[in-house]
Order: structure tokens, then sequence, then C-alpha cells
């Protein structure tokens, strides 16, 4: 694993000295001394530093997208000012200390590079108090590898986060935990999509508060979900396929599913005369299924029909 070269890096003593900044240097060893670039001010190719930076080396043998980095405004200039082992190894010892695997380094500073300017102190009252609130140690690792900003939430701030969803949805602190281990970037995103979405449910779709719980907790995306796509496959589902609040509340997997994909299979059901949706009828038809077989399935068990005869429905549509 590469961790373990990297730990060989901060072992590995040096044949030679360091030279001071103090000391006088004779012509012939000024004569011998490389200037490194000067750091550029604003946006840059990273990849020409790489030869003269073992920051950045070590960075890119971590997994760290120097690519994805260069164009984000200060930084590479940023990076450029680190040193490898008195900046960036304590915080790689910390991540990997609460679980972050080592496969997860890389991607997780290309995503949140500025988790290498956090004091070390305060990421560790951070996770400390996740533990306070009963997240396991592989809950929090699961958090930060999947929400790289996490870590740069001050401890008041995860708590009026967390303090949110419990109050909004109103969940115990188990099901809190549940929900943001599940999707840990909604503790990080905006709360104002959020916030619009659950009046969306409750006032313009007409869903009861335990419905909307419910919901949001078997699919945490729909919360920061697209309001118009949301409001589509709503209208779509309910008023034109009929289907009843409370078996939208138990398959909400539905809102994951594109529109189209709903139509056609609606409406080709519709023209066999199987599109029936009440689950006390004989060749009643589940949404879960509807939207999560494949087409071959989908026509071979519900359609009971070949695939063949579906898709030349879909290119009469």
């Amino acid at each position: 694993m590469f961790f373990s070269f990297f730990f060989f890096f901060l072992q590995e003593l040096e044949d030679v000295p360091p030279i001071s900044p103090l000391d006088v240097l004779t012509d012939e060893e000024a004569a011998l001394v490389t200037p490194p670039p000067p750091i550029p001010p604003q946006s840059f190719t990273l990849q020409h530093f790489v030869d003269s930076s073992e920051t950045l080396q070590k960075l890119v043998m971590l997994g760290v997208d120097l690519s994805k980095l260069e164009n984000r405004p200060h930084v590479g200039t940023f990076l450029l000012k680190l040193d490898f082992e008195r900046d960036i190894s304590k915080i790689l010892f910390f991540l990997k200390d609460v679980g972050v695997e080592d496969g997860q380094l890389g991607p997780l500073l290309t995503k949140n590079p500025f988790i290498l300017s956090q004091d070390l102190d305060n990421l560790h009252k951070r996770v400390a108090y996740l533990s306070s609130k009963k997240f396991s140690r592989h809950a929090i690792a699961r958090m930060i590898s999947r929400a790289p900003y996490l870590l740069n939430f001050s401890v008041e701030r995860l708590d009026n986060r967390l303090g949110f969803f419990q109050k909004e949805l109103g969940l115990s602190g188990e099901r809190t935990r549940e929900l943001v281990t599940r999707l840990p970037r909604i503790i990080t995103g905006s709360l104002e999509p959020i916030k619009e979405n659950l009046k969306v449910f409750e006032i313009e779709f007409g869903f009861r508060k335990n419905e909307i719980q419910h919901i949001a907790l078997k699919v945490p995306k729909m919360l920061g979900g697209n309001k118009r796509k949301l409001t589509e496959t709503f209208d779509y589902v309910h008023n034109t396929m009929g289907i009843p609040h409370h078996l939208i509340t138990h398959f909400p997997q539905v809102f994951n599913t594109s529109l189209l994909r709903l139509k056609e299979r609606h409406e080709f059901l519709t023209f066999l005369g199987r599109a029936i949706y009440d689950p006390t009828q004989p060749i009643y038809v589940s949404l879960d299924k509807l939207v999560s077989m494949s087409d071959q399935t989908f026509c071979e068990e519900i359609a009971k029909t070949s695939i063949q005869d579906f898709e030349q429905f879909q290119k009469n549509m």
C-alpha cells in the first residue's frame, strides 16, 4: 500500500543536515543551490511544478488529482506553500487514525484540499463530538470519506445541522444517525433546497409528516433533489398513474428513476391492459419492481411479452 511507502518517507533520515538560512555560503556552495520556481499568484498548471516540488510529488503518489485542483482559485498556490512532512503528514495520520482507508485519501484531498489548513486539535474535537453523538468509528470514517468537507465544520455548526434534521423530520437520535450516515453530504450541503423540498412534499404534494419521514429515511437523496423533477415525478405517479400517497410512501424509490423510463413502462402496461397498481388485485404491479427491473426482466415478469415488442412500442411513442 502507498501509505507504507509514505511512512517510509517520514522515517527516512537525511545524510546531510539542511542548510540553515542563517549560514554564510561560499561562492562555490551558492552556485550549487537551485532556487525553487516562484509561486504564481493565480491559476496555472500544477504539472509544471511537480518535478521540483516534493510536496506535489507525494500528493500525486497518494492519488490526488492535480488537474482537478489547478483551476480552483488559490488552491495551487496554497498547495505549493505547504511542506509535506510539516503540514500534510499529520493530517494524513489523523485521517488514517479515524478510519479513512488508504485509497480514500487521494480522492478526499482532491475534493477538499483545505482540510490541510485545519487545526489538528479542532479536527480531533469534531471527531470527538461525532463520537459523543454515538456515531460508530466505521460511520465516522464513512462520513468523512463521502462528505470531504465534513471536518471543516465547527462543532457548533455540526450540532446545528444534526439538530435541524432531527427537528424538521421528527427523528430520534438513532434515526438521525442512520440518515446522516447513509447520505453524509446532506450535512455539508446547503439547507435551502432541503427546506424547500420538505415544504413541497407537505404543502404541494400533501404527504403527512410521518410519510415524509419514511420517504427521507428510505431515499435520503430526495431531500436535496431537484424540485422540478420531484414535482413532475409526483404529478405523473399520483395524478396520471393514480398511485395513492400511502403506496408512494412505501415505494419512494420512484423518485430516483427517470420520468421517461416511468412513462414508457406505464404506457406500455396500459396498452397491454396490465397497468394495475392496486395490491388487492391479482396481477398487481409494485412501484418498486416497475422502476428497478431491467427492460428484459420487466418484459418477462411484468409485461409478459418480448423485449422486441417493448422496443417497437418505444419507437412508436
